[in-house]
């Protein structure tokens, strides 16, 4: 009986211009990852509690389509709406960021 695949694992460091580049060093990648701030934004929402923050990953695993190597995270509100997105760029990703902020906004809002 054959042994179910595990997906093998794609390292990515950001280039000068933030852009996703693969290693293929582990030892690199964690070294660049330890030394490289990974946060590009954070909104916290004071009122609420609530927190969007957008990273890089630096990981992905192969075989699951486009390496999603952005992701925002939300924090802080009911565990049902606490949900992560995935991105491919940094464009995406910060574009992404500004649309879940102003969609928690307006439900806060009570919109």
């Amino acid at each position: 009986m054959k042994s179910p695949a595990v997906p093998h694992k794609r390292f990515y460091v950001l280039d000068e211009k933030d852009r996703p580049v693969e290693v293929f060093d582990c030892s690199e990648w964690s070294h660049w990852m330890s030394e490289n701030e990974q946060i590009f934004r954070r909104t916290l929402l004071e009122e609420s509690r609530v927190t969007i923050t957008t990273r890089f990953r630096g990981v992905s695993d192969t075989g699951i389509g486009e390496a999603l190597l952005f992701v925002t995270r939300i924090a802080g509100m009911q565990a049902r709406d606490n949900k992560s997105y995935g991105a491919r760029t940094l464009d995406e990703a910060m574009e992404q960021h500004e649309r879940v902020v102003q969609k928690i906004l307006r439900m806060l809002a009570g919109r």
